[in-house]
């Protein structure tokens, strides 16, 4: 399945790569949307509380999803007809996704180990999983050549940038962070509505549903792919495995192994935007 839906968003971005005859009559888009994670990008919460109330990192973090919560999405995107009624178009895009962009920062007390004794000390934890977009595809609008309202549905092959990033503030003072990420190749499917104000503006709106990591899933089980705080380039462990923390007991704890189930990292987004049709190509006859 997964193969057939590659092959389909590659599809797209051959034909977009060989239609050049209708860029007189581009359209740019801008927008800006709301983003829900789906499947195992989602998740509880990425910290829990013990019975003696100190606050530590939950260990179904990252073992089991990725704890991200509502966000916002920047995109903009670049549109060419491949006939003259603009029924056909080839599309490439450019996205933002800030995921736990209304969640607050979690605050209590964990436990840091001195002299093999857990003593207390405040802490506050920031977490935040964000993903950046290229991509190319086609996109069908069958009313488009009335030049009032079009309705539009389109794929898309999308080039993922994607991590999360968790900070530790202890007493106000000293901060230190551990930080995931990797390259990832998905597909996106977009479907909404146009309206054309005039010949220069219109607006839009749709929903967008990414499948982020189809391809190239990884997993460092490796010594030297330890995650542990002060770490900032670590692998994001999206592929079914082990690894080894520390993250999860008190701070200065000891190594442990964790085992790693396999994550779709999938999201959904209803947005809103503004078309821009430049005049590009016109010729105007002096009289």
């Amino acid at each position: 399945m997964k193969i057939k839906i590659l092959l389909l968003a590659l599809l797209s971005f051959l034909i977009t790569s060989n239609a050049f005859s209708q860029l007189d009559k581009p359209v740019f888009q801008f927008g800006i949307g709301i983003s829900e994670p789906m499947d195992q990008l989602k998740g509880n919460d990425y910290v829990v509380y013990a019975p003696n109330g100190f606050i530590y990192i939950d260990t179904n973090f990252i073992t089991n999803n990725y704890a991200a919560k509502t966000g916002i999405q920047f995109f903009g995107a670049a549109k060419i007809n491949f006939d003259k009624y603009s029924i056909t178009r080839g599309v490439a895009f450019i996205s933002y996704n800030s995921f736990n962009t209304f969640q607050s920062s979690k605050s209590g007390v964990t436990g840091i180990l001195i002299a093999g004794d857990t003593l207390p000390t405040s802490v506050n934890y920031n977490y935040s999983f964000s993903n950046f977009a290229i991509g190319f595809g086609f996109e069908v609008a069958p009313s488009a050549f009335t030049n009032i309202v079009s309705p539009f549905a389109g794929v898309n092959l999308s080039l993922n940038f994607m991590g999360g990033e968790l900070t530790r503030t202890e007493n106000s003072y000293d901060t230190n962070r551990v930080g995931f990420s990797g390259f990832r190749i998905g597909v996106n499917f977009n479907g909404g509505i146009e309206v054309k104000l005039n010949k220069n503006f219109g607006i839009v709106a749709g929903i967008k549903y990414d499948l982020g990591n189809l391809l190239l899933k990884n997993n460092d089980r490796s010594i030297s792919g330890r995650m542990e705080w002060g770490r900032t380039n670590i692998e994001l462990n999206d592929e079914e495995g082990q690894f080894y923390s520390n993250i999860y007991s008190p701070i200065g704890g000891q190594f442990e192994s964790y085992t790693n189930e396999e994550k779709k990292v999938n999201w959904g987004t209803v947005y809103l935007g503004i078309n821009f049709y430049p005049n590009i190509g016109k010729k105007t006859t002096k009289k």
